[in-house]
């Protein structure tokens, strides 16, 4: 479909459609009416009484109009699939008001988004060396289906007001032949009890039969009512009938008060003043009562209504406040997620602890409710830009790691080639020397894809494992050869402790005594405690004779620890599990520090509460002493990496 065309064609419906709207409120506006004179009796009531309805009908549209507007959809952020479900589920709504008020909304959404996807078309044509003239937009199918339910939905309602209309004009013959039909009874003279049962039936008919055109309304009434009044008059019904009949609806009425008077009890506003409108038309459905009980029982009834009225008007008070306080706080929303867009990180991490926040604040913003329906759309656009483009730039970041990872894959397999061709290699010391290689290739290369990670690395690790259970299934050398590896182990203890006990702090000679530890290989299983608690031991022995501060000794330590570990093979998952554990603990402690200053803030001034707050500082400075050596030791790890 062509955008020019297209445009137009909505246009000129949407045109025919506020024309016909205009039409129908006028009709349902004298309908209503109508209705309101088919439930008055002969005798209309007081004026005043008339006036009371007419304010209160007024108040309750004007309010119910508020509430409505104040609780309006916002499609800003809906997109085009969004929208045509959006508008298909109108298809199941029976109010043509709410019909046409989300509609309206939903066309403003399509038609901005139509009119970007042609400049974008437009503008793409013109970059690739096209000509404006030679233009032809090419509409999104979705959007033409929504601009097919825009139509039907405006048919739908227009064919039901064509049917209404239909039904006034039957209508109107169904009353015009009820009125001739009691012409003929009052022009009789005929009061018998047969009579005025077929009144009763034809004033049965005249109620039950809808409302009719408000041009032929007023004529029509007029007739009918002083047909009833002549009908009465020549009757000359007895007293006591009359009496009796004024008393079943002084109960009548009587109920509906009490029952107008429960509805303040109800905390749902809305759920009272439409419970309280049927009241009234019910109220006004009844015959009279006795004449000194009238204007009592109506100003109780009145007396109730304007309560539950007066706190209607209140509700919404309420109502435009809470949006008021709704929107200043997504201003603050809209202020905290502006930097959003402008983050960037090679870290997962990093981007991982963003997104929460971000999530966050989506939490918080969903949380709020809406906003005043002249600032919404502002605001909602906004917030949700920023949002989007976050996680549009998150998906960019994980497209280009996607692309490491794979290329790191790639690497691996091939490390896993490797290794698996050297597993059946009789020549154990220098397949050895290949296979720890290998290892300590294995571990510069980068993560690859999280699917894949633990099957990658368990390939790798059963080819070395396979060489080197071989190589440790030689029991009888094996036994000998550990026994070797136990004397050097003692013998690198003893030549660490010497330095220690002589403070002979030879840096160089001591990293060879560590590698010479690493590389001495197995001991016998009865040993390996006794020998490793040694090495521990005299390894500290030396580091405390170095002199170092508190601080330098912990971090010194650490690095030997994580030295040690980078050499085991399955080093990669050990440092990584170190690594979480000390983040963890790095944010354990950060969310203690920041309670316990928090709580600072609200001690007052006196002796109990300046002994809390020592305790209290001396909780965050032990707890920052400890955060920083974390973070030391997090930082030789990533150092390490």
């Amino acid at each position: 479909m062509d955008i020019e065309n297209g445009s137009n064609v909505h246009e000129n419906e949407e045109l025919v459609s506020e024309q016909q709207e205009v039409t129908n409120e006028v009709q349902s506006e004298a309908t209503a009416i109508e209705t309101q004179m088919d439930n008055q009796e002969v005798v209309d009531l007081p004026a005043t009484v008339t006036q009371h309805n007419a304010e209160h009908t007024q108040i309750v549209e004007e309010v119910e109009e508020e509430h409505e507007l104040a609780e309006e959809s916002d499609f800003s952020h809906h997109s085009v699939a969004q929208l045509l479900e959006a508008s298909e589920e109108l298809f199941k709504e029976s109010s043509f008001r709410k019909i046409d008020n989300t509609l309206r909304l939903l066309k403003i959404e399509i038609d901005r988004i139509n009119r970007e996807e042609k400049d974008a078309q437009l503008q793409k044509l013109i970059a690739a060396g096209g000509e404006e003239d030679g233009f032809a937009y090419k509409q999104d199918e979705s959007i033409e289906k929504f601009y097919a339910n825009h139509k039907l939905l405006k048919e739908k309602k227009s064919k039901y007001f064509n049917e209404q209309e239909k039904k006034k004009h039957k209508n109107l013959e169904v009353k015009q032949d009820i009125v001739k039909q009691i012409k003929v009874i009052v022009e009789a003279g005929d009061t018998t009890k047969q009579a005025i049962d077929q009144l009763k039936e034809l004033q049965k008919r005249w109620k039950e039969t809808g409302g009719v055109h408000p041009q032929e309304a007023e004529k029509l009434y007029e007739t009918y009512n002083a047909l009833l009044d002549r009908f009465y008059s020549q009757k000359n019904i007895e007293n006591e009938l009359i009496e009796l009949d004024r008393k079943k609806n002084l109960e009548a009425k009587t109920e509906i008060c009490r029952k107008a008077e429960a509805l303040l009890a109800l905390t749902n506003i809305n759920e009272a003043i439409n419970q309280l409108n049927k009241y009234h038309e019910e109220y006004r459905s009844i015959g009279h009562v006795p004449r000194e009980e009238q204007e009592t029982l109506w100003q109780r009834f009145k007396v109730a209504s304007d309560k539950l009225y007066d706190r209607k008007r209140a509700y919404v008070g309420d109502v435009k406040k809470k949006l008021e306080e709704n929107m200043k706080l997504k201003q603050d929303l809209c202020l905290k997620i502006e930097s959003f867009p402008e983050f960037s990180s090679d870290r997962i991490a990093d981007w991982n602890t963003k997104t929460k926040e971000v999530l966050a604040l989506q939490e918080e913003w969903d949380k709020i409710g809406p906003a005043p329906r002249e600032v919404a759309k502002d605001i909602n656009k906004q917030f949700w830009s920023n949002f989007k483009t976050f996680f549009n730039n998150k998906s960019k970041f994980f497209e280009r790691l996607e692309k490491q990872r794979d290329e790191n894959l790639k690497h691996k397999i091939s490390l896993c080639e490797q290794a698996e061709a050297l597993k059946e290699s009789p020549d154990w010391d220098e397949t050895s020397d290949q296979l720890k290689k290998l290892q300590d290739e294995w571990k510069l290369v980068g993560p690859v894809p999280e699917v894949q990670r633990d099957s990658i690395y368990e390939r790798f690790k059963a080819a070395c494992d396979y060489f080197f259970n071989r190589k440790r299934s030689r029991k009888s050398s094996q036994d000998q050869e550990f026994e070797v590896n136990l004397t050097k182990k003692k013998e690198i203890c003893d030549a660490i402790e010497q330095m220690a006990k002589s403070k002979a702090h030879d840096e160089a000679k001591f990293d060879d005594l560590l590698d010479s530890w690493l590389d001495a290989g197995f001991v016998p299983r009865k040993s390996m405690n006794s020998i490793q608690d040694r090495y521990a031991k005299v390894v500290d022995m030396y580091v405390e004779s170095m002199g170092l501060d508190a601080e330098e000794t912990e971090k010194y330590k650490f690095s030997l620890q994580m030295r040690q570990m980078g050499n085991n093979p399955n080093s990669d998952r050990k440092m990584f599990r170190k690594e979480q554990a000390i983040r963890k603990k790095l944010t354990s402690l950060e969310n203690d520090i920041a309670l316990w200053k928090n709580n600072l803030d609200f001690f007052a001034k006196s002796k109990t509460a300046d002994k809390l707050r020592v305790e209290f500082n001396t909780k965050i400075a032990e707890a920052s002493k400890e955060l920083e050596s974390l973070k030391t030791q997090l930082k030789v790890m990533q150092n390490m990496q």
